[in-house]
């Protein structure tokens, strides 16, 4: 791989491009994302499973390239289709991201012992990364993420007070899983960081003894 196959993207940048496929993919932005449905109307590109694949060849999912009939398959593990669900949509997620923001390289992939070169290449966790954000922002739009957890924190100080900030942010953290179809780990790493920040916030109100988010 060549350094400049690799293209540059900021987090605001990322974030634009799971806006973007949403507001042309999503109309609504009803929660949960119907991230297949997202990536069935990419042109060029079907979603396929494949028996063993995790088991014989590490990897939950993949995108392999057929550039004579120029299109692409994504490859989902059958048993993680089959399996929990959380981690199946992000596993959809993160390949359709990095088919996204990484076609270039993908379109030398043409098999599976391919992908397994490239997991092995020095600079594979600087593209894992991005798509692992877009993923993230695909899944949980900041906009609907923020509006529901604004409701809840007020729901959950009423119960428990506010001596207690980590009960209340697991509380948040199982509630919006839940809904956006995430595992806990995936939502808690969305609510810490920009756009969102919401473990802030809720840090914050509790100091200070409010009873909503500011």
């Amino acid at each position: 791989m060549k350094t400049e196959d690799i293209p540059a993207y900021s987090i605001p940048r990322l974030e634009q491009i799971a806006k973007l496929l949403l507001e042309e993919r999503w109309l609504g932005l009803t929660i949960p994302i119907d991230i297949d449905y997202i990536v069935e109307q990419e042109p060029d590109t079907i979603l396929d499973y494949l028996p063993g694949l995790r088991a014989v060849h590490g990897v939950a999912g993949a995108v392999i390239s057929h550039p004579q009939e120029a299109r692409f398959t994504i490859l989902v593990d059958k048993e993680v289709a089959d399996g929990n669900l959380s981690f199946y949509r992000f596993t959809v997620a993160e390949e359709f991201a990095h088919l996204k923001l990484h076609r270039k390289v993908l379109e030398t992939v043409t098999s599976v012992e391919e992908v397994i070169q490239l997991h092995e290449w020095e600079r594979y966790h600087e593209i894992d990364r991005n798509a692992k954000w877009l993923a993230s922002a695909l899944l949980i739009p900041p906009a609907p993420v923020l509006e529901d957890a604004h409701r809840l924190y007020p729901e959950m100080v009423r119960r428990v007070g506010f001596a207690n900030p980590e009960a209340v942010k697991a509380y948040v953290i199982d509630r919006l899983s839940r809904k956006y179809l995430v595992s806990p780990p995936t939502m808690r790493y969305r609510l810490q960081h920009w756009p969102v920040d919401v473990l802030k916030k809720i840090d914050t109100a509790m100091r200070e003894e409010l009873d909503f988010l500011e």
